[in-house]
């Protein structure tokens, strides 16, 4: 139900910022009525990279029965060895004007805490800064990943969940789908997201919006 509720007011901006500057401009909002929500809650998640692989969105690729336990954790760290990212995770919810917030170190990400956590079914979030006027931020390389590469998320407890890259899309700042990289699956994803493309300097930000798909794979 928090999911559903969040979903109203998020901002299709996605985060408050994730360049060189943070915008609070609220004027682009998604609005979403229940019936909507429910059809996007039927949906599998598709798109550019994604959709040429709906045969594994569509089933449990772990191999191991998550039915029976309980997966989701709190995120404390992330790393992704394949894009040497190993950061803290801060908890963050909505700003005042709908949109997700982001913590204001460009070092480090930010785990949507209204939404899922990571292992449990549905669609967690997790954002962080492409860069800033010092250099490059946590997200930087998140372009580079490609399928089959790992996620690791871990909880103060020491217990580690390992997410698996199963696809990426880009989306326009201003259209995109908010329905779908926060709204309810069947399936237990995490969608890393950050900024691309050319800086807008009218905007004081990134032209683009990059989400990669990744979904629970094993527990270590």
């Amino acid at each position: 139900m928090r999911i559903l509720i969040s979903i109203l007011v998020l901002s299709l901006m996605l985060i408050a910022g994730c360049g060189q500057s943070q915008s609070t401009d609220s004027s682009q909002t998604d609005t979403v009525d229940s019936n909507t929500v429910q059809k996007t809650n039927e949906q599998k998640v598709s798109g550019s990279e994604v959709s040429n692989n709906n045969n594994k969105l569509n089933t449990a690729s772990s191999g191991i029965d998550i039915t029976k336990q309980q997966y989701g954790i709190t995120p404390e760290t992330i790393k992704i060895p394949a894009i040497n990212v190993e950061s803290e995770v801060e908890k963050v919810g909505l700003l005042k004007n709908g949109q997700m917030a982001v913590p204001e170190n460009f070092r480090i990400t930010g785990w949507y805490k209204l939404g899922p956590k990571p292992g449990e079914r549905g669609s967690a979030v997790i954002a962080g800064h492409v860069d800033d006027k010092t250099g490059p931020g946590v997200f930087f390389n998140l372009k580079d990943l490609q399928k089959g590469d790992e996620v690791k998320i871990k909880n103060k407890d020491g217990k580690r969940l390992v997410f698996e890259v199963v696809g990426k899309e880009i989306f326009p700042m201003d259209d995109a789908p908010v329905k779908q990289i926060f709204g309810y699956t069947s399936r237990r994803m995490l969608n890393l997201v950050t900024c691309t493309g050319p800086f807008d300097r009218s905007k004081g930000g990134h032209i683009n919006r990059l989400v990669v798909y990744t979904e629970l794979q094993t527990e270590k």
